[in-house]
């Protein structure tokens, strides 16, 4: 298919000529007098490049570029500024508005078409590499979300089978045992499902939602009895005991109750799930200034400093060394909530394999 250039130029000379010319080299061109009826055209039929005039009548090029980058289906089109101002300035406006070159009138046919195929061939490149980012996001949210759903799944199907066609052989013991494990896969796989549905909607939110205003407004009190009561939700969903120790010294913080909650969970669970055999978690909470410093450390596999900028949805570390439990999901709700409160997270890990996650709050005082 023909590349599809817009070219929007008030002046019917130059407007006929180049569409004439870039048409004689196998360009389909559509025209348009104005930018208003340039962005119509753009809107009903997106096209691959856009050559625009800047001094033009009722609306000028600044605008139109203005209205396309604001435009979600035509935000990434490559945009050329046709034009007979050659002022530092005006070109600077044009670059930072957003525009990808600019041509000064008079041009030559060579020089239009030099800008135009540079344009195109970087478009090409920047598709081509968000095409390969998302088939690299593809392969990585199919393995490890068929591992993070099935696994659970798995356990309850493989559970309930046994005590359907075996349930006579199986004492009480035995029975509330496997129905305790099924309860546990099941939270599990509900976790999982919950977390898939929940960074999708804070991915959404912007300043002006009132779900916004629901995950940073409020106050909330940290101390250890709020700590407990997360690691016996962590424990109950993954069946186990959770070796703990707990030095929280009580304060108020300017987060959520929600929030709060959210972040404890996720990172309660992950340093269970990094954790090397029966070593204990520790969870620790104090004062300093104005600021309230929280921080769970386990022992077991390693976080890179420079990880931490990688954080997101379907992001496993290090996954060809280590066989990992959970989607990456964790990590990524809880550094979004904290985006939101501007709050400071950081993620460090000794030689002897000790790795401390520590977010700090600002305390709210009397």
């Amino acid at each position: 298919m023909a590349t599809q250039i817009l070219l929007i130029e008030d002046e019917i000379q130059i407007r006929e000529n180049v569409a004439t010319l870039l048409s004689l080299k196998g360009y389909e061109v559509s025209t348009a007098p104005d930018g208003r009826e340039g962005i119509s055209q753009a809107m009903v039929s997106p096209p691959d490049l856009i050559l625009c005039d800047i001094m033009m009548p009722e609306m000028d090029g600044y605008q139109v570029l203005d209205t396309i980058r604001n435009n979600r289906s035509l935000a990434t089109v490559p945009f050329i500024f046709l034009t007979a101002r050659t002022e530092e300035i005006d070109v600077r406006r044009g670059m930072v508005s957003g525009a990808d070159d600019y041509l000064t009138k008079p041009f030559t046919l060579d020089s239009l078409l030099r800008t135009i195929e540079s344009r195109l061939q970087r478009e090409a490149l920047r598709e081509a590499g968000l095409q390969a980012r998302l088939e690299e996001l593809r392969r990585s949210l199919t393995s490890v979300s068929t591992h993070e759903y099935n696994t659970p799944l798995s356990g309850i199907l493989g559970f309930t089978s046994l005590l359907l066609d075996h349930y006579q052989e199986f004492n009480e013991e035995d029975t509330l045992s496997m129905l305790s494990m099924i309860k546990a896969s099941a939270l599990r796989l509900k976790r999982s499902l919950d977390n898939l549905r929940f960074i999708e909607e804070l991915q959404q939110i912007n300043p002006t939602d009132s779900s916004f205003e629901f995950f940073t407004n409020g106050i909330s009190r940290i101390d250890a009895d709020v700590v407990k009561q997360q690691i016996a939700k962590v424990r109950e969903r993954k069946d186990e005991e959770i070796d703990c120790q707990i030095e929280v010294v009580s304060a108020v913080v300017d987060c959520s109750e929600t929030s709060v909650r959210i972040i404890l969970d996720e990172l309660i669970d992950n340093a269970c799930k990094f954790s090397k055999g029966a070593r204990s978690i520790r969870i620790s909470g104090w004062p300093e200034g104005i600021n309230y410093h929280l921080s769970i450390s386990n022992v077991g596999q390693l976080f890179k400093a420079e990880d931490i900028a990688r954080i997101a949805p379907y992001t496993q570390f290090d996954r060809k060394i280590y066989e990992q439990q959970g989607s990456g999901l964790g990590l990524s709700i809880v550094k979004k909530l904290l985006d939101f409160k501007k709050s400071t997270l950081t993620i460090q890990s000794t030689p002897e394999g000790e790795t401390s996650v520590t977010i700090i709050f600002q305390q709210v005082l009397n």
